[in-house]
């Protein structure tokens, strides 16, 4: 009698077969997208339709990523079948629903060639009954009618052209055998193509699979398409995405980087190897024409999240015998990694910080008041109300506490552009800010240039506090005079951080008696009522300034769209409070007013700061009294539209903007950013705050003016203001700084030397003689952390971020930054949608301590100094 199974054996099986489930379930979502991405125009491929049942529309951002992806293979197969003009064979190993046999043989280029695909027997039997129900398919496989009805099980499909097999990869004896019988022969030219499969599979399968293949085949190329750079922040989420779906990737820990995966070919028997990222066959392969045709296929506007997907893929090519290169040429025209580590720099700490009502959003932005230690924010695109969305909200933050305030302006938003992505905020002297430029969508441009008046905003701190153009701030004093860092000025800085930190655990309840929301406000969706509550509990009253009328009036109607997308956002708001009222008496401030905890997918938002996420649940009560002194004292904001005259910049996002003192006027300089149409500008523009006048900065009055850029930073040193990085025209990181003298208008560009990493979407500072940049993307595989750059001397040193937690992952770009003295930034915001993976929100504030940067600037520079 036969012995029954263990339960340990039936439990391994079947976690195997969910295994193998999954990891077929991807062709299923794969082939969904390829088929999206062709139906939109970027590929010509009419079979991928073929194999779906319905074409779902994907995302502009997928679209790409499978463009390239189907670019990079076809240029591959086609440079392969024109290397070798005699009897040639290719073995597509997890092949799923690919396309790529009908494709090439309609376009008649597998002249002399036998197309073999392996896969999982119920993959292959799906597609066979596809492929047997299609005439468009199954007619471009001649002999397939003629087919024995007795040939093995494992073999779906055989014919002189094209053989369709089941087989488990991990059962090599087996495939070798069904691949023998079906006359694969070892001496041809093979090309062997893997598109994410061995990633799926353990390291000594995987490895397997790579060292069969180099002692079968005499003269053959072995393609492989898979994930690299896990242990970032994009890295870790992309592991995390594909552990949640239930297939994880179990090998790209074991070969994280190109190299480790060049030394793995080679010690598995393959004589040489070729590779490169999917941002280098972008810029090799598509060229200008085509770029600029890609780039008006569909709106698009998530570059950091495509070039961090493109650096993240990768094709590696083993070969052995007499096999020509396939990526020779591309290799000679492609830009080269630049490796910036520097084993004894001091890596960047960043630090969460505990608060009631943490800040996810990028795309925003954010600007101190003047003379206070008050940070605005306003706009982006985050979580609000469980719910990911365009943000119309204005948080003020007090950077002494980190308590913030929340305010929904009671504003029709097609009436008044209020809720804005990738514009600019200004802090004016009056107390004011002004929002400038900016997009809704990236077809719909923000033509208005609207005012935010802050009345009765008290600071408490403001004694304290100063501007950072004037600062007393020993930190920048030290810097100033050249003088080194104090060795006790880090335990200075330590008591610091703990006194700030013991300010963040402040009270975050309030007991409410009279004040509760009524949900009978939602019966008739008046959103104007639904406002005026919260910013109420929000201690915030908005007055709104039409823009067809000259004196300021509350605004009591406004158009159903508003209304309905007010009740949208403040629906789990008003439940929440209801809900707390009712079980305890008392509802939370307004910095818990949008709770957290109300966001179920996990899939939709990756920052995994549990701790800080729940922080807001364990505060103390905030006694009655402080609650009334608080109502009493309820912030005004004004919201207005600024009338413009003369020469009024184009509509644009993605630019920069800051207020400067051009002979003692108040005034912004604006400069670059994108429009629907152009990728990168250039020009510049003053605007007079006090008349609301532009004037633009002729570009005939400097010969240095910066190349075209978008997504650049600018900030102030002195009468300067100094212009960093960017994405050119061609979609590249620049990493040139630049100066614009106010006065002279005239523009030079630094001679910056040492290593500097071209980078974008990042923020900067100037902080005694220092310009600092922070964040930022690139095309490297090393993401840029903290530059220093010694402005007298133009020395530059680049830090690398601190190693990323999977429970802490911070994305540095997309985020708005502030000093706060003591060599200490406040990240706000920060994040992106990352491919099909889902979206990153930092959950912040974050605290970066620079100290030990600044010390190993300083004694850079000494030792710099010494040597001449």
């Amino acid at each position: 009698m036969a012995e029954e199974p263990k339960k340990d054996d039936k439990k391994q099986k079947t976690c195997k077969s969910r295994r193998e489930t999954a990891v077929q379930g991807t062709n299923d979502n794969s082939i969904v997208s390829k088929c999206s991405m062709a139906a939109v125009g970027y590929f010509d491929d009419i079979y991928l339709q073929e194999f779906v049942s319905k074409v779902t529309r994907r995302a502009p951002l997928i679209h790409r990523g499978y463009y390239i992806r189907a670019l990079t293979i076809d240029y591959i197969l086609k440079s392969f079948l024109s290397l070798h003009q005699g009897r040639k064979q290719i073995i597509s190993l997890g092949a799923g629903f690919d396309s790529a046999y009908f494709r090439l043989k309609a376009a008649d280029v597998l002249d002399n060639v036998s197309f073999y695909e392996v896969d999982f027997p119920e993959v292959v039997k799906r597609k066979h009954a596809v492929i047997k129900a299609k005439d468009m398919l199954s007619d471009l496989i001649p002999g397939i009618k003629e087919q024995s009805s007795d040939q093995n099980s494992l073999i779906e499909i055989h014919t002189e052209d094209y053989t369709l097999v089941g087989v488990d990869l991990t059962q090599l004896n087996t495939l070798e055998a069904v691949l023998t019988h079906c006359g694969v022969d070892s001496d041809q030219p093979t090309l062997l193509l893997s598109e994410c499969v061995l990633t799926y599979m353990t390291r000594r399968c995987s490895s397997a699979v790579l060292r069969w293949a180099s002692e079968t085949f005499a003269n053959a190329v072995f393609v492989m398409y898979e994930q690299i750079n896990p242990n970032d922040a994009f890295g870790l989420f992309m592991q995390r995405h594909f552990q949640v779906v239930g297939s994880p990737l179990r090998c790209i820990t074991s070969f994280p980087t190109l190299q480790s995966q060049r030394e793995r070919f080679l010690s598995l028997g393959w004589e040489e190897t070729e590779s490169l990222d999917m941002n280098q066959f972008y810029t090799a392969l598509v060229r200008e024409q085509q770029r600029h045709l890609v780039e008006m296929m569909e709106p698009f506007d998530e570059y950091e999240e495509w070039h961090l997907m493109c650096g993240h893929y990768m094709v590696m090519c083993g070969y052995v015998g007499n096999c020509g290169k396939l990526l020779q040429e591309l290799s000679k025209i492609c830009f080269k990694h630049l490796d910036t580590t520097e084993a004894d720099l001091p890596h960047v700490c960043i630090q969460q910080l505990h608060v009631g009502y943490p800040l996810l959003r990028f795309g925003h932005s954010s600007t101190r008041l003047h003379g206070s230690s008050f940070l605005v924010t306003v706009g982006g695109f985050g979580e609000q109300g469980g719910k990911h969305r365009r943000l119309i909200d204005v948080v003020v933050t007090d950077l002494a506490t980190f308590d913030s305030r929340i305010h929904y302006p009671t504003v029709d938003t097609k009436a008044i552009e209020v809720n804005r992505m990738h514009h600019v905020i200004c802090a004016m002297k009056d107390n004011s800010i002004l929002l400038i430029g900016g997009r809704t969508s990236p077809i719909r441009l923000c033509r208005q240039l609207v005012k935010l008046n802050f009345i009765g905003l008290h600071n408490n701190h403001q004694e304290s506090t100063t501007n950072t153009q004037t600062s007393t701030d020993p930190s920048e004093q030290l810097l100033k005079n050249r003088n080194s860092i104090p060795n006790n000025y880090s335990s200075k800085q330590s008591e610091s951080n703990k006194t700030m930190e013991a300010e963040c655990n402040s009270d975050h309840e309030t007991n409410v008696t009279d004040n509760t929301l009524n949900p009978e406000h939602l019966s008739g969706c008046s959103s104007h009522s639904i406002a005026e509550d919260v910013s109420t509990h929000c201690e915030l009253i908005s007055t709104v300034r039409n823009p067809f009328i000259s004196t300021a009036a509350y605004v009591n109607n406004i158009s159903d769209a508003a209304a309905q997308e007010y009740c949208e956002v403040d629906q789990t708001l008003i439940e929440q409070i209801n809900q707390n009222n009712s079980g305890t008496g008392k509802i939370e401030n307004s910095r818990n007013l949008n709770n957290r905890e109300t966001v179920a997918n996990e899939n939709s938002c990756s920052s995994n700061h549990k701790e800080v996420r729940n922080a807001a649940e364990n505060r103390s009560d905030e006694s009655e009294e402080n609650l009334i002194e608080r109502k009493e004292a309820l912030l005004h904001v004004n919201i207005s539209v600024i009338s413009e005259s003369g020469n009024i910049p184009c509509p644009r996002w993605r630019h920069s903007a800051l207020v400067i003192d051009k002979g003692g006027q108040e005034c912004v300089f604006l400069f670059g950013g994108r429009t629907e149409k152009v990728l990168a500008l250039n020009d510049g523009y003053f605007l007079e705050t006090a008349t609301g006048r532009w004037t633009k900065v002729s570009s005939v009055e400097s010969a240095f003016v910066p190349v075209p850029r978008q997504a650049h930073s600018t900030t102030t040193w002195g009468q300067k203001v100094i212009l960093s990085g960017g994405l050119d025209s061609d979609l590249q990181p620049l990493n040139s700084v630049h100066t614009f003298d106010i006065t002279s208008c005239e523009w030079k560009t630094l001679d910056v030397k040492g290593k500097m990493l071209g980078r974008y979407s990042h923020s900067s500072h100037v902080i005694g003689e220092y310009l600092v940049l922070i964040g930022g993307v690139n095309l490297n595989h090393t993401q840029p952390g903290i530059a220093l750059i010694h402005l007298p001397s133009l020395v530059c040193l680049e830090f690398p971020l601190q190693a990323q937690q999977k429970d802490s992952m911070v994305m540095l770009h997309r985020h708005t930054s502030v000093y706060c003295g003591d060599y200490c930034f406040i990240v706000i915001g920060g994040g992106g949608n990352c491919f099909s993976f889902g979206t990153h929100l930092n959950t912040t504030p974050l605290r970066l301590n620079l100290t030990n940067l600044f010390t190993k600037m300083e004694d850079h520079i000494k030792l710099q100094t010494d040597k001449k």
